[in-house]
């Protein structure tokens, strides 16, 4: 009897050891959005990973400016738009986590941009963008 004693209590310690506790279903690990540009599909796979390119939004102009909306959930996260060589910008985010973001001095041909949003303790959302002025 004592050892089937024993032998029932090792198995309920064997049983939690090694568990991982479940993350929280709604728990938010990472700034998400959404952006007013044409999405590209995924490329084919590159370089071994399942991933594929990371395909950039696009659009064209025949002006040296183009504004576009989008969205970021927390509606708090800090936004900005950065072109390849320069400054980044900030863009204002309102309380409902709707933005407008302006492309400005683009020069004729492909333009690109990296439009980034980030929040404390989350994992930042970054966007390339490649903008064409005709």
């Amino acid at each position: 009897m004592r050892r089937l004693v024993v032998l029932a209590l090792a198995a309920a310690l064997l049983a939690g050891c090694g568990e991982k506790p479940e993350p929280a279903a709604g728990r938010v690990t990472a700034v998400t959005g959404t952006l007013d540009l044409a999405r590209p599909a995924p490329a084919p796979p590159d370089a071994g990973t399942t991933a594929g390119h990371r395909a950039p939004a696009t659009a064209s102009t025949t002006r040296s400016s183009l504004a576009f909306a989008g969205r970021v959930e927390p509606a708090t996260s800090r936004v900005t738009l950065r072109p390849a060589s320069g400054a980044s910008m900030a863009v204002d985010v309102a309380a409902d986590g709707s933005f407008r973001a302006r492309a400005r001095k683009l020069k004729r041909g492909r333009n690109a941009f990296l439009r980034e949003a980030r929040s404390a303790g989350l994992a930042p959302w970054k966007v390339d963008i490649s903008i064409t002025r005709r």
